[in-house]
């Protein structure tokens, strides 16, 4: 009896994040920020970035360029991270393998320094793989025992996997640019 309640709210609620429709946000304006140089402005985005989970795997200040490794979308229990902004990216980060990959170019306006933000979303595809007969139906495309889950791919199937471009997450791109703003903003102290 209790494994059929937590089916059916495991249902349920696969169910009502799929159906959330994705609110569209305009692209973000970029920050500009006075009184800073890019120099110490990467260092202090790069910081807002870490606690993100984001690791930068390129930083140029000649040319005030900042590039994230791809951050896999969060699952439904990690709740440290902050990736998903609405229950569309919650729904498809717990129903497919995505990740997103943040990229920042800093230009000088006259006084200013402007941060702009581009996240890209990327979601795994795996090509099918022929059942051969009934039998192997189950392993079709993984070996499990009570520890490990492991993921089996033919050699066609290996060549044929690849990240497929979604386009831009504006949700998570105006997030981490609202984080740089605060970051620059906050009172010395606090």
């Amino acid at each position: 009896m209790a494994k059929q309640v937590v089916i059916w709210t495991l249902v349920t609620a696969i169910c009502l994040f799929a159906g959330c429709a994705q609110k569209q946000v305009k692209k973000p304006d970029p920050v500009c920020l006075a009184g800073t140089d890019v120099n110490s402005a990467m260092e202090r985005v790069e910081k807002v970035l870490l606690r993100m989970n984001f690791v930068v795997v390129k930083a140029d200040p000649t040319i005030g360029y900042m590039l994230t490794k791809p951050l896999p979308g969060s699952q439904f229990f990690e709740i440290w991270k902050r990736d998903n902004r609405d229950g569309y990216s919650s729904a498809m980060a717990n129903l497919s393998s995505i990740q997103r990959t943040a990229e920042l170019n800093f230009v000088q306006r006259n006084d200013l320094l402007c941060i702009d933000c581009n996240v890209t979303i990327e979601r795994l595809s795996i090509p099918e793989k022929e059942i051969d007969s009934s039998a192997r139906a189950y392993s079709m495309y993984s070996k499990s025992n009570e520890t490990t889950h492991t993921l089996i791919l033919n050699k066609e199937q290996a060549k044929k996997m690849d990240w497929i471009n979604l386009g831009e997450d504006n949700n998570l791109e105006k997030y981490i640019l609202d984080r740089i703003y605060k970051e620059f903003t906050k009172k010395k102290g606090k």
